[in-house]
């Protein structure tokens, strides 16, 4: 099993109220639907309002690495990414559990 986690920054001047945030959250909540290599999903807004946090927040799991690879290059995933040039920046690690 490999568990996925993503944090995301929002750039300066973007909001998580703002609608181009909320699309994006949207469409976060929408790829397990699309991508049937998930195993679990847990995506959000950050809680806790703090400069040096993450605004948004996600964990995956994918069965091994060969899903995760295959995840990365689905469609669906690539346009959501393409979501957020000029919304976030991203860090992202990856853990065999």
């Amino acid at each position: 099993m490999i568990t996925h986690v993503v944090l995301f920054k929002l750039l300066p001047g973007i909001s998580s109220e703002s609608r181009t945030a909320l699309e994006f959250h949207a469409a976060m909540l929408d790829l397990p639907r699309q991508i049937p290599l998930i195993r679990a999903w847990r995506c959000g807004f950050n809680t806790m309002a703090d400069a040096q946090a993450a605004d948004y927040v996600l964990v995956a799991e994918f069965a091994d690495q060969d899903d995760l690879f295959a995840y990365f290059e689905h469609p669906a995933h690539l346009a959501v990414l393409a979501q957020l040039e000029g919304l976030a920046e991203l860090l992202f690690g990856d853990i065999s559990v």
